[in-house]
């Protein structure tokens, strides 16, 4: 097991754990959401739900037609529309919105924020080899820490892309909010737990 990997695992379940008992993560959200009011920063979600158990998909495939791929549940529909819901009560400014190829992620954004375009560097890195993973993995930082402008960039990916730049542990339709500081480096200035935001 890499061990860098194995901190950020165990990192990442002693913050989740502070963020279960109710109010921590409650308050933890809403200055995540007061950050994304500001404008200028980066939303770096997972998808939303997805089907589970024998002839649901494989989660590793991408396939044009999404008939072959793991998709969303009817949950993770019900995520995407009220993450959509949310970032619009609050008037959250969007600039972008990008996704994974993969059809879960582009139906997440669909639902949320009614579309978005495809970007590879966002693409499932575990059908990567490791050199293939690290480019893509600089790719996503460059992407992140360039971004300028008043709205917020929303990128939705993956659970390991979201794992190869911040120690968080992301559940389905959790969101890190991360400021640019230019060229290839940011940092993170909330994140929103799905689950404490309804």
């Amino acid at each position: 097991m890499n061990p860098l990997r194995g901190m950020r695992a165990l990192f990442a379940c002693v913050a989740y754990g502070v963020g279960i008992a109710g109010t921590p993560a409650a308050g933890a959200n809403e200055a995540a959401w007061q950050k994304l009011a500001e404008g200028g920063k980066v939303v770096l979600m997972r998808h939303g739900a997805v089907r589970s158990g024998p002839g649901q998909g494989n989660p590793l495939l991408r396939d044009p037609t999404c008939k072959r791929e793991r998709n969303l549940s009817v949950e993770g529909e019900a995520q995407a529309r009220r993450i959509g819901e949310a970032f619009r009560a609050r008037n959250i400014p969007v600039a972008a919105v990008r996704h994974s190829p993969f059809c879960r992620t582009a139906d997440t954004t669909r639902l949320a924020f009614s579309g978005g375009a495809p970007a590879d560097y966002l693409s499932l890195r575990d059908n990567l080899d490791a050199e293939a993973a690290a480019a893509q993995t600089r790719a996503l930082s460059a992407a992140i820490g360039s971004h300028a402008g008043t709205g917020n960039l929303i990128l939705v990916t993956h659970e390991p892309n979201i794992n190869a730049v911040s120690f968080e542990l992301m559940r389905h339709a959790d969101f890190l909010v991360l400021q640019p500081l230019g060229g290839s480096d940011f940092e993170e200035v909330g994140v929103v737990r799905w689950d404490a935001s309804e």
